[in-house]
């Protein structure tokens, strides 16, 4: 039986790395483009799914859960002392008007607050406007860890410092690259990572690589348990993707979990962050009719923060994630061990 484990992990482990293989053999070059343009806000602005811990539950959104067959009792118990907000990526102009938005709402001053950026794609800033390396679907470092990508990430913005001009797609309808249209050009353009614009506010900021529609991967699990372990109570976190809706939800929810564990249902913290937000992670499918991968990533998303709420029950965050999923079966590893 050994030897037979043995060798269907060696199979395994072929047949993964071929279709890796076939997949990077056929994936497009990635190309830069303009996310959000970096304008003058309107007096009325406000920010692509921004939403607090502090937030009330709408009623319709009420009504929509009862509707869908959910309790509409949603426990708010712990959640004021969440201290979390989350939205959408941002542009320089986009930033300050989320800080001075969490001072008016949560009291918090810059130094009290930490941006925890949660995309996985190489992104920087242009001018003030967001930029990434795209390939379709946002996919490009997906399966690299966080370190690799910040390496990366720092890479690309120090290879377009210094240059005289530099040109990137605008972005189209569809969120890719709008190849039809004139590039944009920038002229002598200042550069910066997200990181240095954060921090040039007086504000933290913390990296975790994660990939558009999917649940985060063990490694980046582990990295964010010890950054919430040491994260001061009060300190007020900012979280955001691309768009503020799939993995800032997760994130959201984990970072409910990781305080209320204790004093509300799974339920209950999943219902509340989908009542703020954009999205109930219990209720995605219904609500939006995803279909083929997006759906998969949907179910594989809700069944993660499933065992990520009994993880913390069962352990009180004495462990790391990864070794805890591994003696249960459920680590995330493109690879086995044998």
């Amino acid at each position: 039986m050994k030897r037979l484990n043995k060798t269907l992990a060696i199979a395994a482990l072929a047949a993964a790395a071929f279709a890796s293989a076939a997949f990077a053999a056929g994936e497009p070059d990635p190309v830069l483009k303009v996310d959000y343009l970096n304008s003058d806000l309107p007096a009325d602005y406000f920010h692509a799914n921004f939403r607090t811990s502090l937030d009330p539950f709408p009623q319709s959104k009420l009504d929509a859960l009862g509707r869908l067959g959910y309790s509409t009792k949603v426990s708010r118990e712990g959640m004021d002392q969440i201290h979390a907000a989350g939205g959408a990526d941002f542009t320089a102009k986009q930033f300050d008007w989320i800080l001075k938005k969490m001072k008016e709402i949560g009291s918090a001053a810059p130094g009290n607050i930490t941006v925890l950026d949660l995309r996985g794609e190489t992104h920087g800033l242009i001018d003030g406007n967001v930029f990434m390396s795209w390939i379709p679907n946002n996919y490009v470092n997906e399966g690299k860890p966080t370190e690799e990508v910040v390496a990366s990430e720092k890479k690309l913005v120090d290879s377009l410092r210094g240059k005289g001009t530099v040109e990137m797609y605008s972005t189209d309808d569809k969120w890719g690259a709008d190849i039809a249209k004139p590039k944009l050009s920038f002229k002598s353009p200042k550069l910066q990572t997200e990181e240095e614009l954060v921090k040039s506010t007086g504000a933290s900021y913390y990296h975790l690589a994660t990939t558009n529609h999917f649940r985060p991967d063990d490694h980046e699990v582990d990295l964010y348990v010890d950054f919430m372990k040491k994260l001061p109570e009060d300190r007020w976190l900012f979280i955001h993707c691309y768009a503020g809706e799939g993995r800032t939800t997760n994130f959201m929810v984990m970072t409910d979990i990781f305080k209320n564990y204790k004093k509300a249902s799974f339920d209950d913290i999943a219902a509340r962050q989908g009542l703020i937000g954009p999205v109930d992670v219990r209720a995605e499918l219904a609500v939006t009719g995803k279909t083929h991968y997006k759906m998969k990533a949907s179910v594989e998303r809700r069944i993660f923060l499933e065992q990520f709420y009994l993880y913390a029950k069962d352990t009180d965050f004495s462990k790391p994630w990864s070794q805890w999923a591994r003696a249960r079966g459920i680590c995330l590893k493109y690879y086995p061990d044998f």
